[in-house]
């Protein structure tokens, strides 16, 4: 099983990058290879029709498309910005439901599973993001799965690179991968 990692930001250390490295940490254990999206990735302009029709849809956009078409599921990783999940996010993920070669941009996501968290440091920990993400992924036709995590205080229970300094954070993020991984599979039959 492949799963693609997607930021929600582009900051090289953000606490989401730290939290996207802990959760590809622990779905690897479950047998996972990762795909981690890096902030280079995430380049195109602003999603527009008419820079569409006449330019047509950005190759780091097709590129993206390629990987999300050779993963098995989908792991978002988002920051809250004002109770919502960041247009960059939002931004790319309407660029990648574009039609490109024939293909309708959401056939890519149809039907795979995918795995929501954030990470913030306030207290909620990104939680308000999360339902309108689970709303614009159920869009594309993704499965998204029950659980979610939000973690508060990232900056005090995620390391610089990834590593997880807090117990029961460990514990969540083990129990977390290894369920989704499961209804991964189940999905996938």
């Amino acid at each position: 099983m492949k799963a693609l990692l997607l930021p929600g930001s582009r900051r090289e250390n953000s606490l989401n990058r730290r939290l996207l490295d802990a959760i590809a940490a622990n779905l690897e254990v479950e047998g996972v290879e990762v795909d981690r999206v890096v902030p280079g990735d995430l380049v195109a302009p602003l999603y527009d029709g008419d820079l569409e029709d006449s330019d047509g849809v950005p190759e780091s956009i097709k590129a993206l498309n390629q990987r999300m078409r050779a993963a098995d599921a989908l792991v978002v990783v988002t920051p809250e910005y004002n109770g919502f999940f960041p247009a960059l996010l939002k931004n790319t993920l309407d660029w990648m439901s574009r039609k490109t070669g024939g293909e309708s941009g959401t056939a890519v996501f149809a039907d795979k599973p995918a795995l929501i968290l954030a990470a913030s440091p306030g207290g909620r920990g990104g939680m308000r993001a999360l339902p309108h993400l689970r709303l614009q992924l159920g869009n594309l036709g993704l499965n998204v799965y029950r659980q979610q995590l939000g973690v508060g205080g990232a900056g005090k229970v995620l390391g610089d690179g990834g590593e997880v300094l807090d117990e029961g954070l460990s514990g969540q993020l083990a129990d977390l991968a290894r369920n989704f991984t499961g209804f991964a599979r189940k999905l996938a039959g």
